[in-house]
């Protein structure tokens, strides 16, 4: 008969403590295991944290885990209900509560594809903003280089009525020395000579402020320029992200919203959706070159019209100044040249009466000499008639006698004397008609010089102040 086993051995555990320890141990490893995997498993989402944020205590965890829980709503029968918290998040029904949206803090599988959509979106924003502003760019360079062709059609303009002034000045120089050639008797100072000192003055003003507007544009010309090469240089840099884009950059500004570029900073419409103005970022589209660029070009740009408006005031002030000048003095010249021929004419009316009278005392002194000759006898002896002769036959054989002298030297002599004051005075009066005669045609000489004088310097004039005459052409003149 069997041996049954001892009632001690039958109660109790069966197995070993150390083994139960080394199973106990096992089992509370993989249960820490498992909660170490499951809490970092699920720490691998959490909601998104601002980056460089200091961790957060106990206390503000329990806030936040207690704002994901269900809140208790009340309905319009007088139930109670648990509801999820308003907003976007995971609804957990099972454990009540409605955490925000978690993200991981591994890449996903599609990570890579993720990653590059959003550079690529990035990229495609920044060329986008990078193609507004080069074309707000383009559109100032634009308009600079319209502002540029207009200062330089108005510096042409200036510059030719500056030329035209020049000529004047040296026309008025030379026209000073032309009418210093005439006589001396024509060189009295006239109405011609005060009005040609009084054009000298007007014409050296208009030649300084012209000058000054011609250096004031030549400064502003030099700022444009400086502006268009910083906007050219502006445009080629920010450009360099646009090869992959279209750029009709006129259309982009237009769907932009702006229909100019001088006042990006305005105020939108509230009727036009417009794209604002970025602030200047050194890292981003809209640099701080970029704005200070549009600005400087904004400020040139009004500050062109002012240039364009006192250049053509200038101009058309100049131009007609020296008109003026030039109608004043020819009008004067063709009074004097009117008086000259009016006095010449005078003086021919006088020198054919002085013409008569010299021809009849010269006739008359002619007579007188011939009269002078018969009296005083013949100067040589080979002359046949000798009847004057005091040592004739008749008068020697009469003298043989004491007292016997006859009056005739005597009455000869006196007849002679009388005869020589006459001619003496005839000749003075013949000499001065003569001197008079000579004087009428020196004047006549001299009024004609004078009048060929004025209406050559009034054809010069006349000339220079053809639009087609030009200060090389005056000075080689002058140097001739």
């Amino acid at each position: 008969m069997a041996m049954a086993p001892p009632a001690e051995l039958l109660q109790g555990q069966a197995g070993p403590e150390v083994w139960r320890k080394e199973a106990k141990a096992t089992v509370r490893a993989a249960q820490q295991l498992r909660g170490r995997c499951w809490r970092e498993a699920v720490g691998q989402w959490r909601p998104p944290r601002p980056p460089g944020q200091p961790p957060e205590t106990p206390y503000e965890r329990g806030l936040r885990l207690q704002g994901w829980r269900f809140k208790l709503d009340v309905t319009a029968a007088g139930e109670t209900q648990e509801k999820p918290p308003e907003g976007p998040g995971v609804t957990l029904w099972k454990s009540k509560m409605k955490p925000p949206p978690w993200v991981s803090q591994l890449p996903l599988p599609y990570f890579r594809d993720l990653c590059a959509s959003q550079s690529n979106g990035l990229a495609a924003r920044y060329a986008d903003a990078v193609r507004l502003v080069v074309s707000r760019l383009r559109q100032a360079l634009t308009e600079l280089n319209e502002q540029v062709k207009r200062l330089n059609l108005a510096r042409q303009r200036l510059d030719a009525a500056l030329a035209k002034v020049r000529t004047a000045l040296l026309t008025n120089r030379q026209s000073t020395l032309v009418r210093g050639h005439r006589p001396l008797a024509e060189q009295a100072p006239d109405q011609a000579d005060a009005l040609l000192r009084w054009e000298h003055k007007l014409l050296q003003r208009l030649k300084v402020e012209l000058e000054e507007d011609m250096a004031m544009s030549e400064a502003h010309h030099k700022a444009l320029s400086g502006c268009r090469q910083t906007l050219g240089a502006l445009c080629q840099e920010r450009g360099q992200v646009l090869e992959l884009l279209g750029q009709p950059l006129r259309m982009v500004l237009l769907e932009a919203g702006r229909d100019s570029w001088l006042s990006l900073s305005r105020p939108s419409s509230p009727f036009v959706v417009r794209n604002p103005t970025p602030e200047p970022n050194p890292v981003g589209p809209y640099t701080p070159e970029c704005a200070a660029a549009i600005e400087e070009a904004r400020r040139l740009t009004l500050r062109s019209k002012e240039v364009l408006a006192t250049l053509r005031a200038a101009t058309a002030q100049a131009t007609a100044a020296r008109h003026e000048a030039q109608a004043a003095i020819d009008g004067s010249l063709q009074r004097k040249m009117d008086e000259t021929l009016a006095l010449k004419e005078r003086l021919y009316m006088t020198l054919g009466g002085m013409r008569s009278t010299l021809n009849r005392c010269q006739r008359f002194h002619g007579e007188m000499g011939i009269t002078q000759g018969m009296t005083m006898g013949p100067e040589s002896s080979k002359y046949l008639e000798a009847r004057e002769k005091l040592t004739r036959p008749l008068v020697r054989v009469y003298q043989r006698h004491v007292g016997t002298q006859l009056p005739e030297a005597e009455i000869l002599t006196q007849g002679s004397v009388q005869l020589e004051r006459s001619m003496q005075k005839a000749a003075a009066n013949v000499q001065q008609m003569q001197a008079t005669q000579r004087h009428l045609h020196a004047s006549i000489r001299d009024k004609q010089t004078g009048y060929d004088v004025d209406a050559n310097l009034q054809r010069l004039r006349r000339r220079r102040m053809h639009p087609r005459s030009s200060l090389g052409e005056a000075s080689q003149l002058l140097c001739s």
